[in-house]
């Protein structure tokens, strides 16, 4: 209870390792806030032991600045001495109340007497600056402080006081039934803490050292101590920092958190012990009857009454009668690494004999296993090629890793590492994919080391490398070095995957027909696309096969490997090498359809998957297909198709792959921007970009970030989309063209919403020199360029541009691109003094975009064209095309565009009726839209297709908004937005 010093400032250190808990502390700072106006404020931080209770006031603290802070803590020792809280005070202030002078001298006075000097000297210091009060481990101070505290709390009304209670329990026992109450009421603002989320741990790994964990060990760690700051720093400090990284690897429990364990377990009699020690090899949950066999227990309930009294079990019932598990996983890890290494061996070969599951037993056996057994590293890699077949890629590592680990030098060992490598990039492990990838024999297969060394090159990014080295492994595997017909001698498996390899390389390069080609070979080889499919739904029917299977329910095995799912019970009928994924990859119909696409073939692609399912009827080896399809869609203007595959893959995608999960997030994000519906986008998005980050995806980086710029830039939020490009273009690496477009085109978004033009001109011009795709959307960048160099006085340059542009699009006829590249040809009209050319163009890209639903493109449009029209001296006409614009840039909150739109209304002697205005009317933006739009004379039923609303939504609003104004028809509505400059 050491006191602390009375200060104006921040003179506590500040904790270097604090993360997260940024809500927290902006509600803390609020209420402090509303101190400093003279109103009080009663917090209670609460929350279990090591949750970061003491640690977040003394962030808080620490920030503090101008204000008097009195820290005071309670202790379990002084529990029983008077006023040993209180008493801190003292040496705190320079001038005390006698009453509070005297605790220091052992005074013991009535706590209402020692309340009201509280209440006395918070007045005093509350003149000068505002006074914050925290009070630590309140559950243990002695009871004459805690009532005198209650006496003072009870009676803060205006003055400026903030008091900080925290306490593991604001209902705590140990708390008088006064301060129970108070810190109960409405009068107490209650912040409980839960733990640290997977992305803080992986941040205080960091500021910790010597590694930042991985997302996949920092998800690990969360699980493991439910993000508890102090059981996760005690691990942080305590663990190998390989042991850490190796998500595969079992976590311990914290050394003071097994040592509680191990005393709690002393006290409870030998066969307790035993049913503990049975509970702990088989998982975190068992049902209780095959715990009791395990611990040779005929009667094992007075037994678990003794592990649930002592916190060390928890039990429930089901259908099929009594599980049990621990309350938290560290009990589990406390007791599983307290036993010895024979006795370990020992209870899971006596497991491994009990359980019924394949993959339980399986699973017991490895963890016996003290040397090298053939069969059962088949019968691993079997289970592991199993997991992959049905996409389930964290089950596929673990078991391929230990296949690995268990398999002596040589070709065998080698092949294993191919399909570990494959398993740990899908599962977003690109550092552990490489770290494996090194172990294969430099003098082994050509093939496998060309493919293993040309799949980590390439999600890392370095294109170039890869192609180089997956073509020499092709030669090596098939015989042949170009994507015909592998030779009979071939390794056609092999070929297959470095196919896959080559295929998604084309598409980063922008080579439509080399990825369209390479992928169709890759799946017309042998476990290809067909064997894909079965092998996906005779994975997805075994899921429901083994989940009726009470040895399998709800547990989990040493290690935190979750039972492997999809395997078969028939020991194997299935090839031992080669699974579903092998011949096009996870991405093998997705790489031939995109191809297709960026040749020019969308219509092709179309055609090859029009009779695919919806996604959620779809099988797992048709959802890659499916997200080609979406792609597709997107780029053919059927803009609802490509939202409807796309967000049924969103549903489905949990699981999956890293890089296909970020896939259908940023190609959701594109539908959802030109559809409008920009809030979607830029949440899709975001995931799309921490998805890259988070989980190494180089080769996609550029792609995610320079897609989640796209909303910020059309918003002017100029930080945001700035950090987006930086990122963007950080990721790009040569060779990447996909990279180097879609960051080009980000690049140019920003500098177009600036009204930078030569900011566009210096980001695209270097994209006018490569060999780009064939696509139209894939060019539209063209138009952007275009626009901004007839802005800058360059007409000519314009036209080169521009044309190769509009001559695609006729030719594919993609409605959005003519709009843009109409948009852009008027400009170009305008600055050679064409007007009528000018007007027929506008008046066409509006044509185009009435048959695509494109409102930021179409109030584009109608901007440009009102300002044509306007500068034509048409000022009613512009008007009319600006006010529609302006309703469509406000509902999308695109404020660059919105302000220049606002200066053109200006200009053409309309007043500009904003949100704020109707704000005075009680509207909200909402109301404010559906307000003007009605007033100009548009029906429900347009206003709801301008504002992608329903007609009922409509409707709704006109209702509350007669309401609110007092009137019945559309009449007086106009009448009273009139009278307010409209």
């Amino acid at each position: 209870m050491a006191a602390r010093a009375l200060r104006n400032g921040p003179e506590r250190s500040r904790d270097e390792q604090f993360v997260g808990r940024y809500r927290e502390l902006a509600v803390l700072h609020a209420q402090l806030g509303r101190v400093c106006e003279g109103r009080s404020s009663l917090v209670v931080l609460e929350g279990p032991a090591g949750i970061g209770k003491t640690a977040l006031a003394g962030e808080f603290l620490s920030a503090i600045e101008n204000a008097a802070v009195l820290e005071v803590s309670g202790d379990d020792g002084e529990s029983e001495l008077p006023y040993g809280v209180l008493a801190q005070l003292v040496t705190q202030a320079h001038q005390v109340p006698e009453a509070l002078a005297g605790l220091a001298a052992g005074a013991s006075p009535d706590p209402l007497v020692v309340g009201a000097a509280l209440l006395q000297l918070l007045a005093q210091l509350q003149h000068a600056a505002p006074v914050v009060v925290a009070i630590d481990g309140a559950d243990w101070a002695d009871l004459p402080s805690l009532q005198a505290l209650t006496f003072a709390l009870r009676r803060l009304r205006t003055d400026r006081v903030l008091a900080v209670v925290i306490v593991r329990e604001s209902d705590h026992p140990r708390l008088p039934d006064g301060l129970r109450r108070l810190l109960r009421s409405s009068a107490a603002l209650r912040l409980p803490l839960d733990g640290l989320s997977a992305r803080e741990l992986q941040a205080l790994s960091a500021r910790l050292g010597p590694v930042r964990l991985t997302p996949q060990a920092a998800e690990r760690l969360h699980e493991h101590t439910k993000g508890v700051p102090l059981h996760a720093r005690a691990l942080l400090q305590q663990v190998r920092a390989e042991t850490l990284a190796d998500v595969d690897a079992p976590l311990p429990a914290p050394r003071a958190y097994a040592t509680s364990v191990r005393g709690r377990l002393g006290a409870c009699d030998s066969p307790a012990q035993r049913l503990l020690t049975a509970a702990a090899v088989l998982g975190t949950s068992a049902p209780l009857h095959l715990v009791a066999r395990m611990a040779e227990l005929t009667e094992p309930l007075p037994a678990l009454e003794q592990l649930t009294g002592a916190r060390l079990l928890v039990e429930w019932r089901t259908g099929a009668g009594v599980s049990v598990g621990f309350p938290n996983p560290l009990v589990r890890a406390a007791v599983y690494h307290d036993l010895g290494p024979a006795t370990r061996r020992r209870l899971h070969l006596l497991a491994a004999s009990l359980v019924e599951d394949v993959v339980h037993r399986l699973h017991h056996r490895l963890a016996a296993a003290d040397q090298v057994d053939d069969a059962l590293v088949r019968e691993v890699a079997l289970v592991g090629r199993r997991q992959a077949a049905a996409g389930h890629w964290a089950g596929a590592c673990g078991c391929l890793t230990r296949a690995v680990q268990l398999t002596r030098t040589g070709p065998e060992r080698d092949r294993l590492i191919a399909e570990a490598v494959e398993a740990l990039l899908a599962a977003g492990r690109p550092a552990d994919a490489a770290a494996l990838g090194a172990q294969v024999s430099p003098g082994g297969d050509p093939g496998v080391h060309g493919y293993v060394q040309g799949s980590v090159a390439l999600v890392a990014g370095r294109v170039e490398e890869a192609v180089r080295r997956l073509h020499e492994a092709w030669t090596h595997a098939s015989g042949d070095p170009s994507p015909a017909e592998a030779r009979a001698d071939g390794d056609v498996r092999l070929a297959a995957a470095i196919g896959a390899r080559l295929a998604l390389a084309g598409l980063l390069r922008g080579s439509g027909p080399d990825a369209a080609r390479w992928a169709a070979h890759a799946l017309s080889l042998p476990h290809g696309q067909e064997d894909g499919r079965e092998s996906g739904r005779e994975g997805r029917q075994e899921d429901g096969q083994e989940s009726g299977q009470e040895s399998g329910r709800g547990s989990r095995q040493d290690g935190g490997q979750e039972s492997g799912r999809g395997s078969r019970q028939d020991g194997g009928q299935e090839s031992e090498r080669g699974s579903g994924q092998e011949g096009g990859g996870e991405f093998g119909r997705f790489a031939r359809l995109v191809g297709l696409g960026l040749a020019g073939e969308v219509e092709a692609g179309l055609a090859e998957c029009a009779e695919l399912p919806v996604p959620a009827q779809a099988a797992p080896g048709e959802l890659d297909a499916l997200l080609g399809r979406g792609t597709l869609r997107l780029w053919a203007d059927d803009l609802a198709g490509a939202q409807a595959d796309l967000l049924g893959l969103l549903a489905v995608s949990a699981g999956r792959s890293a890089p296909f999960q970020l896939l259908v997030a940023t190609t959701l994000a594109q539908a959802e921007y030109r559809l409008g519906r920009w809030d979607d986008a830029a949440g899709h998005a975001e995931l799309g970009a921490s998805t890259a980050d988070d989980f190494g995806q180089a080769w996609l980086a550029s792609h995610a970030h320079a897609v989640a710029a796209l909303v910020p830039a059309a918003r002017g939020e100029w930080d945001r989309a700035a950090t987006h490009v930086r990122a963007a273009r950080a990721a790009c690496s040569p060779g990447n063209v996909a990279a180097q477009v879609s960051t080009a085109a980000a690049e140019a978004l920003v500098a177009t919403a600036r009204g930078d033009h030569d900011g566009v001109i210096a980001a695209l011009t270097p994209l006018t020199r490569t060999n780009l795709p064939d696509e139209p959307v894939v060019v539209l960048w063209r138009t952007l360029l275009a626009d901004a160099l007839v802005n800058a006085g360059r007409p000519e340059e314009a036209e080169e541009v521009l044309v190769p542009c509009e001559l695609l699009a006729l030719d594919r006829e993609r409605r959005s691109v003519l709009a843009a590249a109409a948009r852009a040809r008027a400009g170009l009209h305008a600055a050679r003094h064409e007007p009528g050319e000018a007007e027929t163009c506008y008046q066409v890209a509006l044509e185009h975009t009435a048959k695509t639903e494109t409102p930021f493109e179409e109030a584009r449009i109608q901007l440009a064209y009102g300002t044509f029209l306007r500068r034509r001296g048409r000022r009613s006409a512009a008007a009319e095309q600006l006010e529609a614009a302006q309703l469509t840039l406000s509902r999308l909150g695109a404020l660059p565009y919105l302000e220049q739109c606002d200066l053109e209304l200006a200009a053409s002697g309309r007043a500009v009726l904003r949100p704020q205005d109707t704000a005075r009317l009680g509207l909200t933006p909402q109301e404010h839209t559906v307000a003007v739009l009605i007033s100009r004379g548009l029906t429900n039923r347009q206003a709801a297709r301008k504002l992608v609303l329903s007609v009922k939504t409509v409707e709704y609003h006109l209702s509350h908004i007669y309401t609110k104004l007092g009137i019945t028809s559309r009449t007086a509505l106009i009448g009273k937005l009139s009278d307010l400059g409209e």
